[in-house]
């Protein structure tokens, strides 16, 4: 689902800033009606980090490097048990669905536009992407830092966009939940190594900026610290490197 964009913005000249205020604009009034009938879900990815990270320039400059043309959608992610009532109450909104992909895949990915604006739903009760993420529903309106480095941390095919993102999440380091960190990514040797292997993207990625300022630096102190934990936490006896075999999921 992550390749099809039947509609976008990057046609028009809109800055970054005001696409991610309507996107969380567009959010909001969902949000409110999805709490008016007691309907669970929270959005991910880019706009997510923003709106978490947005009292930090440096977290937004580092969101922002890699996307030009602003974000091309928005992400959603709602608990099985609510799909049939969120796409209602979507459809009332006025949000038109992208019929193909509800033929296709309707039970578990919707995508809804609005104008030029997109919104991507998955329905998971947890985000089984590349690897598998409990999600901590008990948060509003948007994942947690944690959860959200979790959807970043898991992705095997990562690009300057993700390893931007995780470092941008990184600034916020002391508000991490490195505990939930480690106990998910030692859970199978797969999620383990892309955890890793994202957080020496993330490293490299700051070290190429050539950054003096010293937020940026604590970035790579902050992977490090990461990277030491994650290592070090005890793994299951089941654990054992699958080099010769695939060890995501295609998503």
């Amino acid at each position: 689902m992550s390749n099809i964009s039947p509609t976008g913005i990057s046609e028009k000249k809109i800055s970054f800033e005001e696409i991610i205020s309507e996107y969380l604009k567009i959010w909001k009034n969902i949000y409110n009606e999805l709490e008016k009938n007691n309907i669970k879900a929270l959005i991910y990815g880019s706009v997510a980090i923003y709106y978490k990270l947005s009292n930090l320039p440096e977290a937004i400059d580092l969101i922002k490097s890699n996307r030009k043309n602003g974000p091309q959608d928005l992400n959603v992610i709602v608990p099985l048990k609510f799909r049939e009532k969120f796409k209602e109450i979507l459809m009332k909104m006025e949000f038109t669905p992208y019929y193909h992909l509800e033929v296709t895949m309707g039970n578990l990915a919707s995508m809804f536009l609005y104008n030029q604006f997109t919104i991507k739903v998955y329905y998971m009760d947890k985000a089984e992407f590349n690897h598998d993420v409990d999600i901590d529903w008990n948060q509003e309106f948007s994942l947690s830092l944690t959860d959200l480095l979790l959807t970043k941390l898991q992705i095997h095919y990562p690009t300057d966009k993700d390893s931007a993102d995780i470092a941008a999440i990184l600034l916020k380091y002391d508000e991490i939940d490195k505990e939930k960190i480690c106990i998910q990514t030692s859970k199978d040797w797969g999620f383990w190594k892309d955890a890793v292997d994202n957080l020496n993207n993330a490293r490299t990625y700051v070290s190429r900026l050539q950054s003096k300022s010293e937020k940026l630096k604590n970035i790579i102190t902050a992977s490090l610290k990461l990277y030491g934990l994650v290592n070090n936490y005890p793994k299951p006896n089941n654990w054992k490197p699958l080099n010769d075999e695939k060890y995501w999921r295609d998503f």
